[in-house]
């Protein structure tokens, strides 16, 4: 009769010891960033959806051909999902901010002006224009525009008369 092997032998349902050691995370040391920070002011930066479908660099150059702005806009790919656009005013950083949503080979693209921050989600928000169909004119408040928005994230602007409002929404 053969031999029976057991669950430790076949190493089945045993505990992985020989996991790496994390090494501690680099000390940064402080410094003034205060030129950096002003250098970025007028910047955007984008994250992609999906990068199986979404070529980071073909992205940004499909994009420069086709935003119309007064001043130049200078870009850079920041790894292989992220990129950013640097405008030389507000204005037509502004002009772009408005007209989003943005999308690239069907699939969204995040878009949010830079802050400095230090997050594996910057950026993650997607803006959306959302009209309310079927509202009783009686409910074309701000009140009930900002109820029905904050379910669904953070509203940022309201037009009651046309009952409609622009919500961040996480596009993670």
């Amino acid at each position: 009769m053969a031999r029976r092997y057991s669950a430790s032998e076949k190493a089945k349902w045993t505990a992985k010891s020989n996991s790496p050691v994390r090494r501690a995370p680099v000390q940064i040391p402080r410094t003034d960033n205060s030129e950096l920070i002003e250098q970025n002011k007028l910047t955007l930066i984008g994250r992609v959806s999906n990068p199986a479908a979404q070529n980071t660099h073909a992205l940004v150059d499909f994009f420069l051909q086709h935003w119309h702005v007064s001043g130049s806009i200078t870009r850079r790919e920041l790894g292989p999902h992220l990129f950013q656009f640097s405008f030389e005013s507000e204005r037509d950083l502004q002009s772009i901010l408005t007209k989003a949503p943005y999308h690239f080979k069907r699939w969204m693209i995040m878009l949010q002006r830079w802050e400095p921050s230090v997050s594996e989600n910057f950026p993650s928000t997607i803006s959306f224009w959302i009209r309310v169909h079927g509202l009783p004119l009686h409910y074309w408040t701000d009140a009930a525009l900002d109820a029905i928005g904050s379910d669904l994230g953070h509203v940022e602007l309201k037009e009651a008369t046309k009952a409609r409002f622009r919500v961040h929404i996480n596009g993670l």
